[in-house]
């Protein structure tokens, strides 16, 4: 039977270090991802979920076993991604890494077979959403995240973003009805 990431961090507190590669390989790519969502940029997703390990290394005696570890690592990860907006104090793009083969979405042109024109409809929709999330104020950002592509509960990214339930709930409200305008208006411009 295979360890859940909290057992695995108990572990690792207690000493075991290859508890704490586990951790590391099943989570880095997910918490790339999710740095690669905040930041926008590849570069600085890797250098910044590097640091959320450094972290985890560093704190490992701060995690408190009665909170899940994905919202305690989440957590950490966002508080980087912070501290990197803050630093470079600019607007930031949003842009969410599919799953590929390296963990980074692919943008290939279709080979011209069968499915080409659905594929390309795809990547063109894909291109949509990822244009119109990137006009989110960036809280609303950071919730719709946590929840459309990281699968959170509304009780975990209340942990995460470390405020009430009720402002969960009302951010991913309000993102999902500026993405359904922004979307509409987006494909207005194209068909037009």
């Amino acid at each position: 039977m295979e360890r859940t990431d909290e057992q695995l961090m108990q572990e690792y507190q207690q000493g075991d270090r290859a508890a704490m590669k586990s951790i590391f390989q099943r989570n880095k790519l997910r918490i790339i991802n999710f740095c690669y969502g905040l930041l926008g940029n590849r570069a600085d997703a890797e250098e910044a979920s590097s640091d959320v390990f450094l972290s985890v290394v560093k704190y490992k005696d701060y995690y408190d076993t009665k909170r899940t570890f994905s919202t305690w690592i989440f957590t950490v990860a966002r508080n980087q991604c912070i501290n990197r907006i803050r630093k470079r104090n600019k607007t930031v793009s949003l842009w969410y890494a599919a799953e590929g083969n390296d963990g980074y979405e692919s943008w290939d042109i279709p080979d011209g077979g069968e499915n080409s024109r659905e594929i390309l409809a795809e990547n063109e929709r894909a291109h949509h959403v990822r244009k119109a999330i990137t006009r989110l104020p960036y809280e609303q950002r950071e919730a719709i995240v946590l929840k459309q592509y990281h699968g959170f509960s509304y009780a975990e990214i209340s942990s995460i973003l470390n405020c009430s339930l009720d402002k969960v709930k009302v951010l991913i409200f309000r993102a999902k009805e500026r993405l359904r305008d922004e979307l509409a208006s987006l494909i207005g411009e194209e068909l037009s």
